[in-house]
């Protein structure tokens, strides 16, 4: 027995590298047939994007297999390449991103009106981008499509009455004159320049937050840990659209910048969280005060954007979840700020840089105030007088400099001529000039 046993583990002993070794090989083997067939993949289907799309002209690329990627930086570099591109293209280009992603980038309004006006079943939104910001801002209208889509934006539609904004003058006049009389003081302590999008972004995220939440973050003149938080969440939202390998979750969430969106992502989820289920309690509260005396109570404070959606139904009677709300009111603050303050400080810089149409706007708002009791322009005074400078110099800085650079779908036709396309991912970018 014992001979067998000695004999059994000397066999062992021997057969063990062998086949580990064996294993080893048989692994790298399938490792390395499976790379190769995702390579080959990959490279049939660029040459295919790449003679079905060859009627588009192609910018120079970095190299084959990146393509354009990184090639448009950030800020006011990337917004005057983005100006010569459409000056040299004119109306559309062939745009590649790494070995994934095949776009074709449209300019020219008579480009982008039909792809616009395409019906529901033929455009998509493209996962390129709203995929990045599902765990934020949830099936939110924004990102849902179809049948969802159209009963949210039925829904949606009293909460952007233009009326609204008749009682929400006061608070834009406050937020307004806060970041004004900062500006004065830094003026005032000999401060020679500003970074305005940050003063303006403060001062539109102080005003959402009043008239989305009723809630007074004091933003403008000392930290908040929610609006901290919804900036944070822009910025770590636009570093992954631009790297490549964080576009796949099971990566993104492993790394530093992934955990970090998760923690900041828990502030801002649990502050609409607890808004929205603090106000449903509170008007399931007054309605049965009202149930109870059958009589209306003689004064009411100002509905916000979270109370219009939890009053808000549809045909059948049904209205909006917790989780809908709190998804479309991130939403708001999301678009609503970022939006407002680019078209704010566009049109500050344009008229900057025009001293006789910010001369003339200036008059104008003076002779509006004339002969008025104080300082603050009330809703009232609109359509007092007629079609001004100042609209139309705000509707044309709005023409001239597009609040949003690019938006992205899918369709499933080419819709310039018959060729017959399978979901490609198309980027619209408005031109500049």
């Amino acid at each position: 027995m014992l001979i067998f046993l000695s004999a059994m583990a000397l066999l062992h002993s021997v057969l063990s590298p062998v086949l580990s070794w064996m294993c080893l090989c048989s692994l790298m083997y399938i490792f390395g047939t499976g790379l190769l067939a995702v390579v080959a993949v990959l490279t049939v289907r660029k040459v295919w994007y790449s003679h079905r799309l060859s009627c588009f002209s192609k910018p120079p690329a970095n190299s084959w297999l990146l393509g354009h990627l990184g090639q448009i930086r950030g800020r006011e570099e990337g917004l005057q390449q983005m100006d010569d591109m459409v000056k040299t293209y004119k109306h559309s280009c062939y745009w590649v991103l790494g070995p994934f992603y095949h776009l074709v980038r449209l300019f020219h309004p008579d480009y982008v009106k039909p792809l616009l006006m395409a019906p529901a079943s033929m455009t998509v939104k493209n996962g390129l981008i709203y995929h990045h910001l599902q765990p934020w801002l949830g099936h939110s209208v924004l990102i849902s499509n179809g049948e969802v889509w159209s009963r949210k934006r039925r829904l949606l539609t009293p909460a952007f009455h233009f009326d609204i904004l008749k009682s929400y003058i006061t608070i834009f006049n406050s937020s307004s004159k806060i970041m004004h009389d900062k500006w004065c003081r830094l003026v005032a302590e000999g401060k020679t320049n500003l970074e305005m999008f940050d003063h303006v972004s403060l001062m539109t995220l102080d005003s959402l937050l009043k008239c989305a939440f009723s809630y007074d973050s004091n933003c403008q003149e000392s930290p908040s840990e929610y609006v901290s938080a919804i900036v944070q969440l822009c910025d770590l939202v636009t570093q992954r659209h631009h790297n490549i390998l964080h576009h796949w979750d099971w990566i993104y969430w492993k790394t530093q910048q992934g955990k970090l969106f998760k923690q900041t992502l828990n502030i801002v989820h649990r502050f609409s969280r607890d808004v929205v289920q603090k106000r449903r309690a509170l008007l399931k509260a007054q309605r049965e005060i009202i149930t109870q005396c059958e009589v209306a109570p003689t004064s009411q404070r100002r509905k916000d954007f979270v109370d219009i959606l939890l009053l808000t139904r549809d045909e059948d009677g049904q209205g909006l979840t917790d989780e809908e709300i709190q998804a479309e009111a991130n939403t708001f603050m999301f678009a609503g700020h970022d939006t407002t303050a680019s078209a704010i400080c566009w049109t500050l810089y344009n008229l900057a840089r025009h001293e006789h149409y910010q001369e003339k706007c200036r008059q104008e708002v003076m002779n509006l105030m004339e002969g008025r009791d104080g300082h603050e322009i009330k809703w009232l005074y609109h359509g007092v007088t007629p079609r001004t400078w100042c609209c139309q110099e705000i509707e044309q800085s709005q023409q001239v400099q597009s609040v949003w650079s690019a938006f992205m779908e899918h369709t499933t036709t080419l819709l310039f001529g018959q060729t017959q396309m399978s979901l490609i991912p198309i980027d619209l970018t408005q031109a500049t000039k």
